[in-house]
């Protein structure tokens, strides 16, 4: 039996190379250790497009650390979003949803100010499968096989930061992001009766940082900027199990039907444990300018940069993953006046256009993206509670694929503001 084990791993391994996809999320997804969230969209619905420039208000952005002491109440913010990716001419659309950014905010003094964070880091589901069956000589008889790998879970980060305003013009931020999460995979062979099923599961950690800074040029012209570094590489602890054949097709190793080899008579492979899996740094550098107390331009340049030496050493859907990311963004942003009375005076607005391209490492092919993000807010209340809502559309074009990816974003995000740590008079 052990024999026959070998057989069909070798067999797993070699028609792998003979798949086609059935999109999980999109190819990105099959790229290295998933899609990373930071490529899908936008982060959260009230800032839009910006990642450094204002957007709420001509001097503050939940995702720029160095601005949150601007504010002038504690900010509970959570965003949602719901997501589609399609391919031209062919009936494959895929989406999710989901929470994508949650962050608590507490200025203190308008000098200093303290915020937790969390939200989704790498998306992981992709489903392949073998769309023709193939035939294989073993045993003395011809069999037809087809195969398919799955992998579902992603990795989840969850941030500490703070700002220092140095003085009135120039401010500091840090974040320090935690990095935590899980998958599963399997990877299955068909031989006309019954799937004979090898499963793993991953278990992922590891610290990434950011700072960021805010200079004050003129009145009207602020100029920000980001730099990321890697504290702890992401580090993969993989425990994998052996080849059973799965006799009532659940996908399950279990007692229901049967199963061969029983639960109970094999053990989990050794844990194995892989280091510096992502290993990032890069920049961001952006420039605001104020058309006027309630409207402002703005641009934004991304790069990044992956170091990591150990990808080629795991199992891929596809052999190869993103070594270098480049973006560019232009936005305009029309901020609420918080002293109007005026219906539409509340309301803010934003839009933006994105151009970035991914060099991928094997054999330095580019896949592109064009973007486009629009958005609004009503801000209600004297403490400035805020609804917003933004849409997201864009497409990518892959190295040899003829089709191009479309891809949406609705994001829905609900800001609450209050007045914290206040120290009450006695009576």
């Amino acid at each position: 039996k052990s024999h026959m084990f070998i057989i069909m791993n070798r067999i797993a391994l070699s028609f792998f190379i003979l798949i086609s996809f059935s999109f999980g999320q999109g190819y990105m997804n099959a790229y290295g250790l998933g899609s990373y969230y930071g490529n899908q969209g936008i982060n959260n619905a009230i800032d839009g497009i910006n990642i450094l420039a204002p957007s709420i208000s001509d001097h503050f952005n939940f995702s720029n650390p160095s601005t949150w002491h601007n504010l002038k109440y504690t900010y509970l913010s959570l965003s949602y979003s719901a997501d589609q990716n399609s391919h031209e001419d062919r009936s494959l659309v895929n989406g999710y949803s989901g929470l994508s950014n949650a962050l608590w905010i507490v200025p203190i003094k308008a000098k200093y100010s303290f915020g937790l964070s969390i939200a989704p880091y790498i998306n992981q589901k992709i489903i392949i499968k073998n769309l023709t069956s193939a035939e294989f000589f073993a045993f003395d008889d011809t069999l037809e096989v087809s195969n398919s790998f799955k992998r579902s879970g992603g990795v989840m980060s969850f941030g500490l930061g703070g700002s220092y305003r140095v003085n009135q013009k120039l401010s500091l931020g840090i974040t320090t992001n935690i990095l935590f999460g899980s998958s599963r995979q399997s990877e299955s062979i068909y031989f006309g009766g019954s799937d004979v099923i090898k499963t793993s599961r991953n278990r992922y950690s590891g610290l990434i940082s950011n700072i960021f800074l805010s200079i004050k040029l003129r009145n009207d012209l602020t100029f920000h900027s980001s730099f990321k570094s890697t504290l702890k590489p992401i580090e993969n602890v993989q425990q994998g199990r052996y080849l059973f054949d799965d006799v009532n097709s659940n996908g399950y190793h279990d007692w229901s039907s049967f199963d061969f080899p029983f639960p109970d008579s094999v053990e989990a492979y050794p844990e194995n444990r892989v280091l510096d899996l992502h290993n990032p740094n890069g920049y961001r550098l952006g420039l605001n300018k104020l058309i006027s107390k309630k409207t402002a331009l703005a641009v934004e340049l991304f790069s990044q940069t992956e170091h990591s030496k150990q990808l080629r050493n795991i199992f891929l859907p596809i052999n190869n993953w993103i070594y270098k990311s480049r973006s560019f963004n232009i936005s305009y942003s029309r901020f609420p006046d918080n002293s109007s009375l005026n219906l539409f005076d509340k309301i803010s607005f934003r839009s933006g256009l994105r151009y970035s391209y991914h060099i991928l490492s094997n054999d330095s092919q580019i896949i592109r993206e064009y973007g486009c993000s629009i958005g609004s807010g009503y801000k209600f209340k004297a403490v400035g509670n805020q609804i917003d809502f933004n849409y997201y559309f864009g497409y990518r074009k892959y190295p040899n694929e003829p089709v191009r990816e479309l891809i949406q974003q609705l994001q829905v995000g609900v800001s609450l503001a209050d007045v914290w740590f206040i120290k009450r008079r006695q009576k």
